[in-house]
């Protein structure tokens, strides 16, 4: 007996899963030659599946896979504000969304798992999957557009129409065939009229309709180790981790469904933390805090550069103090390079002493080069 999907979205409805549809295993060809027309133009990121074999063959990674269950958790809990300090005039940062509460990754599998135990005690037979969540190699927004749950936003970020873009999507590979009930059907031209997020996008990622070119998304280079690309850096504004700038512009998240997933709305990464306490956050502190959430895997070190170029994206002259101190003291010379940048974009006196005085002692070459680079400036 086939399983079907009226059946799959009850149970999941029971979990607090309210969107859930269903594909084939078979990608469609224009995917493909998409992906490929998309690599010629912009290389595979360091984050994705460079072998279109493995991206475009879910039997590559479930063995006799027929169907493909997909499911959108909104994360968006609609609050007054999701930071628990008080805030003041202290310079502060800027975490995305999907990183504030707990990671996304651990609730996905997790209520997907949940899910397919529940499937398995309503068939008779053994079901082999296999879940992936955000790390799949798997097109996810494309499969979840081809399973009724939304439709491409010229920001290549699936809407869907209940909760607009802000989601998690999840893909359950299953060598079972389902029987579609899914009668959803979206057409992309819902943003035919609309250009806000292109003309948002600080750095021009969005480069035109339904096409990104990843070297320039902030949201990607937040997430990139060691020297961050000089030429952006002033583009990171005070972003900590992530951008949702082309999500925040769309008019489609406006007026849409608070979550009801409870664990979204545990925060353990304030939206605006103060760029001082991450500058000073010890190993411990970060265990405790952003170690729980998405950008946990990401590490104190890359944290703390963002912060160091937001402070001197914020030209507060207060902060010189702070950022003479890792230029001198850091022993991660990545620290000490934008420390170096950040005052020189502050341009005042005393940074032209500190790096002056730095230029004494650094025997690291790229550091020294960025000091020399910042002084040009001052």
């Amino acid at each position: 007996m086939l399983i079907k999907l009226g059946a799959l979205k009850k149970i999941a409805a029971s979990l607090g899963i309210t969107e859930i549809g269903v594909t084939s295993s078979t990608i469609p060809s224009y995917i493909s030659d998409r992906f490929k027309q998309r690599f010629k133009l912009h290389p595979p990121t360091k984050f994705e599946e460079s072998n279109l074999s493995i991206r475009l063959s879910p039997q590559l990674l479930l063995s006799n896979c027929q169907s493909i269950i997909t499911i959108f958790l909104p994360y968006d809990i609609k609050t007054e504000r999701k930071t628990s300090e008080p805030l003041n005039q202290e310079p502060r940062g800027k975490v995305a969304k999907c990183a504030q509460g707990i990671d996304y990754h651990k609730i996905a599998n997790r209520m997907a798992t949940e899910m397919m135990r529940d499937i398995q005690k309503e068939v008779s037979r053994t079901i082999n999957n296999l879940i992936l969540s955000d790390r799949s190699p798997l097109p996810e927004r494309d499969l979840a557009k081809l399973s009724g749950l939304g439709y491409t936003g010229k920001n290549c970020m699936l809407i869907n129409p209940r909760y607009g873009s802000y989601g998690i999507l999840a893909n359950i590979l299953i060598d079972q065939p389902i029987e579609s009930d899914n009668t959803n059907t979206f057409d992309d031209e819902n943003c035919v009229n609309c250009d806000l997020c292109i003309k948002a996008c600080p750095t021009g990622a969005l480069v035109k309709p339904y096409s990104l070119n990843p070297a320039l998304c902030l949201s990607y280079l937040s997430q990139l180790s060691g020297i961050y690309p000089a030429a952006l850096r002033t583009k990171m504004g005070n972003r900590l981790y992530g951008c949702d700038t082309c999500q925040e512009s769309c008019p489609k998240n406006r007026n849409v469904e608070s979550s009801a997933i409870e664990e979204f709305a545990v925060t353990y990464f304030p939206e605006e933390p103060s760029l001082n306490s991450i500058i000073k956050m010890t190993r411990r502190e970060y265990d405790l805090t952003v170690r729980a959430t998405s950008a946990g895997w990401r590490g104190k070190t890359t944290l703390q550069r963002n912060a160091v170029i937001a402070m001197g994206n914020s030209k507060n002259e207060d902060l010189i103090p702070i950022l003479a101190k890792l230029l001198e003291n850091d022993s991660r010379p990545v620290i000490r390079l934008h420390a170096a940048w950040a005052l020189g974009q502050i341009r005042h006196k005393n940074a032209r002493y500190y790096l002056n005085k730095s230029l004494k002692h650094e025997r690291d070459l790229s550091v020294k080069e960025e000091a020399k680079s910042s002084l040009s400036l001052l």
